[in-house]
């Protein structure tokens, strides 16, 4: 399957969080075009924070340079912004990984296994709903290797 945002949108107007949800197989890419994105809408839109879901991601493109993503997630992340992470148990390692990265950067980041602690991460009531609503976590199929990314 090909990589697709599922969802670009904000979820709360006051105060303004930016909630992206990713599908399919990432690529560099895709992920650094929605980082940049993440960058534009802090400065024009000034979101206040964001969500990113990678709970439909499929995975990662192994043929990809991610040790050079997580060097540009460095460079674009806004410094004290509030971040979620989320991803099930099948895309942990990865969604970790970019959790760390960008707190690394100065970023508020916290990577969550649950909605509810993702809205706790960006300061919205947990009665927000949420927008891929009857989402569970997949059987673990006891592949760990699908959800992780090389590093060199």
């Amino acid at each position: 399957m090909t990589r697709v945002n599922l969802a670009n949108q904000l979820i709360s107007q006051r105060p303004r969080i930016w909630y992206l949800a990713v599908g399919g197989i990432e690529t560099v890419h895709g992920a650094m075009g929605n980082l940049q994105e993440l960058q534009k809408r802090v400065e024009k839109e000034h979101i206040r924070g964001a969500i990113i879901d990678f709970r439909k991601l499929e995975g990662y493109d192994p043929q990809q340079d991610w040790v050079g993503f997580l060097k540009g997630l460095k460079a674009y992340t806004p410094h004290g912004l509030p971040i979620a992470w989320m991803a099930h148990t099948h895309g942990a390692n990865a969604a970790q990984q970019l959790a760390q990265a960008a707190q690394k950067a100065g970023a508020l980041s916290q990577f969550c296994l649950n909605w509810q602690a993702a809205l706790m991460t960006v300061g919205l009531p947990k009665t927000t709903p949420d927008p891929l609503p009857g989402l569970t976590a997949p059987a673990d199929d006891g592949d760990e290797d699908d959800d992780v990314f090389l590093l060199d």
